[in-house]
């Protein structure tokens, strides 16, 4: 039979955990961050806003399966694609998330 573990490891896992999971999200950030760069978006005059609404519509196009799209797009089917029309929505299916 398994022994059965005591409240204070498994309180100890989970602050582990919590402490992985925290690493994990930081790295991703610098990923992304890193590609944004990469994407020109550092260059932008935009709003947080704008950006996180630009980024939001292109993560759920990624998430409804339409990553298959061209690899290219020019800038203004992409900014009319993502409906802001803003220098931040001109994000290509290139880019990748």
């Amino acid at each position: 039979m398994a022994r059965r573990r005591n409240r204070a490891d498994i309180l100890a896992e989970i602050e582990d955990l919590k402490k992985q999971l925290a690493e994990s999200e930081e790295r991703e950030e610098r990923r992304i961050g890193k590609i944004a760069n990469k994407a020109g978006l550092l260059d932008l005059e935009i709003s947080d806003e704008d950006l996180t609404k630009a980024l939001t519509e292109l993560a759920a196009r990624f998430r409804k399966g339409r990553h298959k799209a061209p690899a290219v797009v020019d800038p203004p089917a992409a900014a009319s694609e993502a409906g802001a029309g803003s220098k931040g929505s001109q994000l290509d299916d290139g880019a990748r998330a």
